[in-house]
């Protein structure tokens, strides 16, 4: 898998993006520690994270085979229409997370754009196959280099996007379960103990406090300003628009599956129990992508419209859809080389610097304000 593209100019904060495939930087951070250890360290991560993304693009595969192994005869239940428009919303629901990411990390002071965003999040969203959360960072973290985002910046991003999630699943399933399964509420009433912590580090202020003082153990300049509540209510945005979809590709499934409820119920129900199932799925790190945990989770859930063999085929076609729209947006990904030749990525820890006529635009801009 094609990992060290050739680099493009550098992700710019939080301004006017430039030409499609370029951006213009903000201010410059401040050079972290070079020299050949430092170099040594970066080519030496670089390669695992590379590994470690090959390995995950294999497991991906493995998991798609045995995915349809397990769903080849169930899938003849449902119709044509209801795969293919379940197909098409898990698409949709996979490709606006990195909307999500996209949001943060411009919170962050590094605004790429799409088309570099994509490439980033999905081709290092295939290290979610590998057991345990880490990979999926790692890579984005090594692939934004790149594009002259440096690995902390990118890291942070990836990291509060992962946090915003549970928040985002629990209010989900808080506003829907309720009234059309509580069964689902009672079994895993310790996922939503979890959304009221989350919700208070994701607050800016806080989460402002802490990414300074990572960014100081890590010996990294400090964010140029804070994260902006607005940043993060723009990711928090595309992760329930995205759990929408998820509901629907799960009610295009559930409908054809002769439910006892239908309707605008049946979308609730479905939008909730998925919500909850990733939540909870999530939250147990040890497994790769929640693994077993949401297949259970999303079989409580479904409980009041499905018989158990329903909702398991629900459960499993939804499983491999998903595999699916990840190899779908990995290759995607792939596809999206950088267009033109740039400056190489810089030490890790700092950005690439702004040019001097956009640093005379941007103080007349503020002047005027």
């Amino acid at each position: 898998m094609d990992s060290n593209p050739t680099p493009t100019p550098a992700a710019q904060t939080d301004r006017p993006a430039g030409p499609e495939g370029t951006a213009q930087s903000g201010p410059a951070a401040q050079p972290g520690e070079t020299g050949p250890g430092r170099a040594r360290r970066g080519g030496a991560l670089a390669w695992v994270v590379r590994g470690a993304l090959l390995l995950a693009g294999v497991l991906l595969i493995v998991a798609l085979v045995r995915g349809w192994h397990d769903v080849s005869t169930s899938i003849r239940r449902l119709s044509v229409a209801g795969v293919m428009g379940s197909a098409v919303a898990t698409v949709v629901a996979v490709g606006l997370t990195v909307l999500s990411w996209r949001a943060v990390l411009a919170g962050l002071g590094a605004r790429l754009p799409v088309r570099a965003a994509t490439r980033i999040f999905f081709v290092g969203q295939v290290g979610k196959y590998i057991p345990g959360s880490v990979w999926p960072v790692l890579a984005q973290m090594e692939l934004s280099r790149d594009y002259g985002v440096s690995r902390p910046r990118s890291g942070a991003a990836s990291l509060i996007v992962l946090a915003l999630a549970v928040p985002c699943g629990g209010l989900a399933a808080a506003v829907t379960l309720p009234f059309v399964s509580r069964d689902a509420l009672t079994h895993y009433w310790w996922t939503f103990v979890a959304v009221p912590v989350f919700a208070v580090v994701l607050a800016p202020p806080v989460l402002s406090r802490l990414l300074a003082v990572a960014f100081r153990l890590l010996r990294r300049p400090p964010l140029p300003d804070p994260l902006t509540t607005r940043a993060v209510l723009a990711g928090a945005g595309w992760l329930l628009v995205s759990f929408g979809c998820y509901g629907v590709a799960t009610f295009m499934l559930a409908r054809d599956l002769a439910p006892a409820v239908g309707g605008p119920r049946l979308l609730a129900l479905s939008v909730g129990g998925y919500a909850l199932a990733w939540t909870a799925g999530f939250l147990v790190l040890v497994l790769p992508a929640g693994a077993g945990v949401r297949d259970g989770v999303l079989l409580l859930a479904l409980a009041p419209a499905l018989t158990h063999e329903a909702a398991l085929v629900v459960a499993v076609v939804a499983r491999v859809l998903a595999t699916v729209a990840d190899l779908v947006w990995a290759g995607v990904g792939v596809a999206l080389r950088p267009r033109g030749a740039g400056r190489g990525p810089l030490p890790d820890g700092t950005d690439q610097p702004e040019p001097a006529a956009a640093q005379v635009a941007r103080h007349r801009l503020a002047s005027r304000r």
